[in-house]
């Protein structure tokens, strides 16, 4: 486990990479990690936010559901920051799940279902959320947000 930071590249972004074993004590890394971003690329508190909350929830969801708490599975974290936007992917290495057969929260008949409202917030507070469950028994999920005008 343990943390990786390249060097700028030509076309102006950072890749920075994190990977952590199915615990969730051990998303505190991720948080001290993407505090450290916000002060180093400058992110607006709005945009430290929804990425802490965001990302925090892949990540929990990636231990829980997808890793299922294995302690032989790890959890992978990449952060690319460009000028623009920030792109994190987040990969688990379960059997993968089907994000369509989540319910939605918000719909009256699944307001007292506490499952889904992770997925409801990761896809509220970023631009884009797209899931790909691989053929390697796993799930990345790719959470877009943009750093121009980023508002949660």
């Amino acid at each position: 486990m343990g943390g990786d930071l390249t060097s700028p590249s030509l076309n102006g972004t950072d890749t920075i990479r994190l990977t952590i074993g199915s615990r969730l004590e051990l998303l505190s890394m991720v948080h001290a990690l993407i505090s450290q971003m916000a002060r180093q690329y400058e992110l607006s508190e709005d945009l430290e936010n929804a990425l802490l909350i965001a990302v925090i929830e892949a990540g929990t969801n990636a231990i829980q559901h997808g890793n299922c708490f294995a302690e032989d599975k790890s959890v992978e974290f990449e952060f690319v920051v460009g000028s623009g936007e920030i792109v994190v992917a987040v990969d688990d290495f379960g059997t993968g799940f089907d994000p369509s057969k989540v319910d939605d929260p918000t719909d009256q008949s699944a307001l007292l279902n506490p499952h889904g409202r992770g997925l409801y917030l990761m896809r509220e507070l970023m631009d884009d959320v797209s899931f790909d469950v691989r053929p390697d028994h796993g799930t990345r999920i790719l959470l877009r947000k943009s750093r121009v005008n980023a508002t949660a």
